[in-house]
């Protein structure tokens, strides 16, 4: 069966003959929920997106229509029996439900309705069984579903605005929410997900913190090609090859913990060597298990012992970390698992506003934390499950496990700070000029510890 099929045609029938109906005590929702759950008209969605992440569900699928949306997911975590009785579910108490993916569902369907939609219609069915609800307004109309075949709970989700309109916003809100989320993300079968968060033309640093920590609690990550560095440091020392690449210093580290900030479980320390080839010896010398990170023409200047021409770099070993679970395509590399991370620290050549935290909880990037780290203008990305939220679970409420993340973070922002400097006494042959340099130390108060 096709349930988003069977949906559209339970909403086209126009009957509001029900087995039940209900309403929502609106007041009472508002008074749990934060405003600005309902005030953003995306919360829906990616609240939607977090019930998915939080129930196992591996990829969510959009269909944006000119009358409706349609969502649907495969949860592991959801059963049909859990949704029964919708009008008992809807009532249950926020903030004290036992699944986080319920918690994620129920705010995300009390916004739906705050939307006063012409029509939402909402089904799930597994081997069991399952159940579908049209709303129109106030009056319900409740269907049983016959059993599907195969494990896990499919569920769909399709709402129908009072007017037509466009599906922009919530286009925009998912490729910037769900950017690094371990749950893929189609519109249209087009997949939005992973992608490099935008920082500007240039970056001083971008340094990932690999883990072997569950894939589906960390960072995954688009393919590092997509990100050519100038100087490389995988743990082992700076390693200059003169790429063509937008990033000044590009590093890969693992999560040490400290005397005063032990965040999560610590990590042993990457080792990776980088790989050099050319065409002919990518076919005949590079093991197969070797993971590109960029490719392209090598930078022109002193190179002492090679040759101006094309350059492929590869690490070997990645495996031994985390790797996402879906394959990407990596152009002419075929399709390959990118890694996942804890951590990424990136930071502009030149700021474009103030430096953040952002946090990711089940799939989904919160809001922006602000930050003083001492790099201006850089965004750290965290995947971290002990981040405490308001009632939303979208915006972080500033607690010690912010402050500890905080201050870790400026111990190794600190030395980042160091290694960019001794970068940059080199900027002539990336392509900085002194003056460029100098402006670059001003900006970040480089001369300053």
């Amino acid at each position: 069966m096709d349930l988003a099929l069977y949906l559209e045609q339970l909403t086209q029938e126009g009957s509001r003959d029900s087995q039940g109906s209900f309403s929502v005590d609106y007041a009472r929702a508002l008074e749990k929920l934060s405003q600005r759950l309902f005030h953003d008209p995306t919360s829906w969605l990616i609240k939607l997106v977090q019930a998915a992440a939080a129930s196992g569900a591996a990829e969510v699928q959009l269909r944006p229509l000119r009358d409706r949306l349609e969502v649907q997911f495969t949860s592991h975590g959801f059963t049909s029996s859990q949704f029964a009785d919708l009008d008992a579910l809807l009532h249950e108490a926020l903030g004290h439900s036992d699944s986080p993916a319920t918690g994620h569902f129920l705010r995300a369907f009390h916004a739906c309705r705050a939307a006063r939609p012409e029509t939402l219609a909402w089904a799930v069915v597994d081997a069991e069984g399952g159940f579908s609800y049209v709303l129109r307004g106030d009056q319900t109309q409740r269907q049983l579903v016959p059993p599907r075949a195969g494990t896990g709970c499919e569920c769909v989700l399709s709402l129908r605005p009072s007017t037509p309109r466009s599906w922009g916003e919530e286009e925009r809100a998912l490729t910037g929410r769900c950017a690094l989320s371990p749950v893929g993300i189609r519109w249209e079968k087009r997949r939005l997900n992973p992608m490099v968060p935008a920082m500007g033309k240039q970056l001083l640093l971008d340094r990932l913190y690999l883990s072997r920590g569950p894939a589906n609690g960390l960072l995954h990550l688009p393919h590092l090609t997509e990100i050519p560095a100038l100087v490389y440091d995988l743990g082992n020392g700076y390693r200059d090859h003169y790429s063509h690449g937008s990033t000044l210093l590009h590093q890969w580290r693992s999560y040490r913990p400290t005397r005063e900030h032990r965040l999560w479980e610590a990590e042993p320390g990457p080792s990776f060597s980088i790989l050099e080839s050319d065409v002919f010896q990518e076919i005949f010398g590079i093991p197969k298990t070797a993971y590109p990170i960029n490719h392209g023409l090598i930078r022109g200047g002193r190179i002492e012992g090679r040759n101006n021409g094309y350059q492929i770099l590869y690490v070997k070993g990645l495996e031994q970390f985390t790797l996402a679970r879906q394959p990407l395509a990596q152009g002419r590399f075929g399709k390959r698992l990118p890694p996942c991370a804890q951590i990424w620290l990136r930071c502009p050549v030149q700021p474009e506003g103030e430096t953040q935290l952002v946090v990711q909880r089940d799939g989904v990037l919160l809001d922006p934390i602000p930050l003083n780290v001492g790099l201006q203008g850089a965004r750290v990305f965290a995947a971290d499950g002990l981040v405490e939220t308001d009632l939303s679970g979208l915006t972080p409420v500033r607690d010690e496990r912010v402050q500890q993340l905080e201050g870790w973070l400026q111990s190794e922002t600190l030395r980042g700070r160091k290694e960019i400097r001794q970068a940059l006494r080199w900027g002539s042959k990336y392509g900085y000029s002194e003056s460029a340099v100098e402006q670059i130390t001003r900006v970040h108060e480089l001369d300053r510890e």
